[in-house]
């Protein structure tokens, strides 16, 4: 894949943790510490018309059959896609942990890691749920959205090219293969990871492992009521609630893009119409209508 982009800062940080291991309190937690910008799925999520695309061409080349790939992957490419971060944690970043631990030699490697059983009723509850509408209103708003917003139809278009390429699973129905993806995908971690580059980290364990591996001190706050300075509360983003939240507030913006977009669309119509319409009675009136 060619490219011409350069780094802008170094890559400190490689979180090797997929989609609800805690990531986006992860994510938080490092830019706290200074590790900014961290890059994580909400960047494609605000700008998917943007990244998808770059995250696809990657996902394509790296994850396709042999000898339907489209092109290898150099430091060049990652760093058009990274190059204004970093830290980076979540899919599809975490997709290619392995790599990214080896073209950034000098960045810290956290394995962020959740139990696979937990794990999988996670997602389940929470992105199985929000992409899979079960009502037919539901099914009609995110059809609605899917013609009339570029923006949905750009992230579908990455959804496709995550779950048929670098997944390869029916999350709803293929339980023991996507349990068998989430620990196989960590075993890669921990074999080909050198044991003295990286830390096993879980997000229950807070700012202490997490500050002392990142060579930072443990943010501190002034308490209220004492005055003393107390170490900071950790981050505790993105529950499954929060999510369900985060996903409708999504869903609304996408409505009103798409609802703008048809407005836009059918007031060209109109424009033309009316265009053609005059154009039609001038050539009547003044010309005669021969």
């Amino acid at each position: 894949m060619a490219n011409t982009s350069e780094r802008v800062v170094p890559m400190r940080v490689i979180v090797c943790g997929v989609q609800r291991t805690g990531t986006l309190s992860m994510r938080i937690a490092l830019e706290r510490l200074g590790f900014s910008n961290c890059y994580h799925m909400q960047n494609i999520l605000e700008n998917p018309q943007q990244e998808a695309p770059k995250w696809i061409r990657l996902i394509e080349a790296h994850f396709s059959d042999p000898g339907k790939g489209k092109g290898t992957i150099s430091k060049a490419d990652f760093d058009a896609v990274l190059g204004n971060f970093q830290s980076c944690v979540d899919v599809p970043p975490a997709l290619f942990g392995v790599e990214l631990a080896a073209m950034y030699p000098e960045a810290k490697v956290i394995i962020l890691n959740r139990e696979p059983e937990d794990w999988y009723c996670s997602v389940s509850e929470s992105i199985m749920a929000s992409v899979r509408p079960t009502s037919r209103l539901a099914k009609l708003g995110m059809l609605f959205c899917f013609a009339f917003d570029p923006a949905t139809r750009a992230f579908a278009k990455f959804g496709r090219a995550m779950s048929g390429l670098a997944f390869r699973y029916d999350h709803r129905t293929e339980k023991n293969k996507a349990i068998a993806w989430y620990t196989s995908t960590y075993q890669r971690f921990r074999d080909e990871i050198p044991e003295g580059r990286r830390i096993e980290y879980e997000i229950q364990e807070g700012w202490g492992p997490l500050c002392a591996y990142l060579e930072v001190p443990v943010p501190m706050v002034r308490d209220e009521e004492t005055g003393e300075m107390v170490e900071a509360p950790f981050p505790r983003a993105n529950d499954r609630e929060t999510f369900k939240k985060n996903q409708a507030k999504g869903r609304e913006k996408a409505m009103r893009r798409a609802r703008n977009n048809l407005l836009v669309a059918v007031g060209r119509v109109v424009l033309l119409a009316a265009a053609g319409y005059a154009g039609y009675a001038l050539w009547k009136t003044r010309l005669g209508g021969m």
